[in-house]
């Protein structure tokens, strides 16, 4: 195909293309369509551009035999343009005492997810366009959302796509005239019921009169929104080193900083997260927090006071499930673990440098690797009385936001062999054995325990 034979919107939607993903071959998407002018009208430029794919429909059966039509176009339109078309009938009766519209876009794109899993796809295309990012963006500021996400959508986020986002719905409206593209106007987009609809039938058209060019406005709001992020982004960088955020800078941000630092760290571990302004108030606790003393901020993040830093963590120990060896289990091979491993062994180095030795037959199997409790006691190699764990790792200057990675191994009999914890700066040691496991000359079986870190 020629490219001077290519409309204007056909071309925003190839030079897209070759922005975000490989120059060398075209992308494989998973493209989403309704049936409607916006999605009709994207899967016809995609088969334009020689783009291969997927297309995925979602059928509600909400609007009985119009529900059946709408699948019955998009699947002859895809065998003739030479797509595949996977369609996924839905219950309507499933959302019962849901909001519809939530529950029926949580579905769809758990499909569109699956599908681009299972063929390997390199995206979901999607056919947002300028309306709808307009609409976003004033949803967002009319629930109250932050500044920060007054941006709305992007083209590219590393798994959506949404090439139509320059063009408004007219434009794509007469695409579809030119190209004589099919479509079916959906009968309960009319339906004011809907959040958006409301503001789409009729606050929106109303405005038009009132304030001319005023969607134009709303799109610079989202400028604006990148020029917030854009600073708070480059506060966060000076405020935060390797080792987490650097406590006496942070205190120096005004406390709305301080909140936009939080919240922007947050979304930068999980984009997709929701922090209620109560929960970020929690943030004037910081300035009285006591080293190893956490504070919550969601029931997967919370931030941990380690002496100078601050440093943001998963709100309870690390989701370490018990695991239970048996002695057999190791005399074929090791068990390995993220962080470690375990294998038996005969011949002993003699500077113990590998990592840490224990006498095999002192221990009574099976063997039990946990998260440490409150509570839990060792004696250390060398001591002759007993400690606290706690009171260990603190001695061993385990840093506070790695003492809730530690794990112990305890004997059938509850004893604590060894205790496993992060390794500090360069020591190969991995932890610490207990005095009455330790190695002598007498010992002809060991358990040794190295790091995979």
């Amino acid at each position: 195909m020629n490219r001077s034979d290519l409309l204007l919107i056909e071309k925003k939607v190839e030079t897209q293309i070759a922005r975000y993903f490989d120059k060398d071959k075209l992308p494989f998407f998973i493209v989403a369509v309704s049936g409607g002018v916006d999605s009709m009208c994207l899967l016809y430029i995609l088969k334009r551009l020689g783009v291969k794919g997927l297309v995925a429909h979602v059928n509600y059966q909400k609007r009985g035999k119009e529900s059946d039509k709408d699948a019955e176009l998009v699947e002859q339109m895809a065998f003739e343009w030479g797509y595949d078309c996977q369609t996924v009938e839905v219950d309507p009766v499933n959302a019962e005492g849901e909001n519809f519209q939530q529950w029926a876009r949580q579905l769809r794109y758990q499909v569109f997810e699956g599908l681009c899993h299972e063929y390997n796809a390199d995206g979901i295309a999607v056919a947002h366009h300028e309306d709808d990012q307009v609409e976003t963006i004033l949803q967002k500021i009319f629930r109250g959302a932050g500044l920060g996400s007054w941006i709305g959508m992007g083209k590219w986020d590393g798994k959506l796509f949404r090439p139509l986002l320059d063009f408004s719905r007219k434009q794509i409206e007469e695409y579809a005239n030119s190209r004589c593209v099919p479509f079916r106007t959906d009968a309960s987009n009319l339906d004011t019921d809907f959040a958006r609809n409301l503001l789409r039938n009729e606050w929106l058209r109303k405005l038009e009169e009132f304030f001319p060019g005023w969607k134009k406005n709303v799109l610079r709001i989202r400028e604006q929104a990148e020029n917030y992020s854009d600073s708070i982004a480059w506060i966060a960088d000076r405020v935060t080193n390797s080792k987490g955020i650097k406590r006496e800078d942070f205190h120096s941000l005004a406390l709305g900083l301080q909140k936009a630092v939080i919240l922007f760290l947050l979304k930068k571990k999980d984009s997709s997260l929701q922090v209620s302004r109560k929960n970020l108030k929690r943030i004037e606790n910081l300035v009285s927090l006591q080293t190893g003393k956490r504070v919550e901020f969601t029931p997967s993040y919370s931030i941990i006071r380690d002496r100078d830093y601050y440093v943001l963590t998963g709100s309870d120990k690390e989701d370490f499930k018990p695991i239970v060896i048996q002695k057999d289990a190791l005399t074929d091979g090791r068990v390995r673990n993220k962080n470690f491993s375990l294998q038996l062994i005969e011949e002993i180095d003699p500077g113990f440098k590998k990592g840490l030795y224990l006498d095999a037959d002192k221990i009574q199997w099976p063997i039990t690797i946990r998260s440490w409790q409150a509570g839990d006691v060792i004696q250390p190699l060398g001591m002759e009385g007993h400690q606290k764990v706690a009171d260990h790792l603190t001695n061993r200057k385990v840093r506070a936001s790695q003492k809730e990675k530690t794990v112990v191994i305890e004997s059938f009999e509850e004893t604590i062999c060894a205790i496993i914890f992060t390794p500090i700066k360069k020591q190969s040691v991995t932890g610490t054995i207990s005095e009455q496991f330790k190695c002598d000359a007498d010992t002809k079986e060991c358990l040794l325990i190295t790091n995979r870190t």
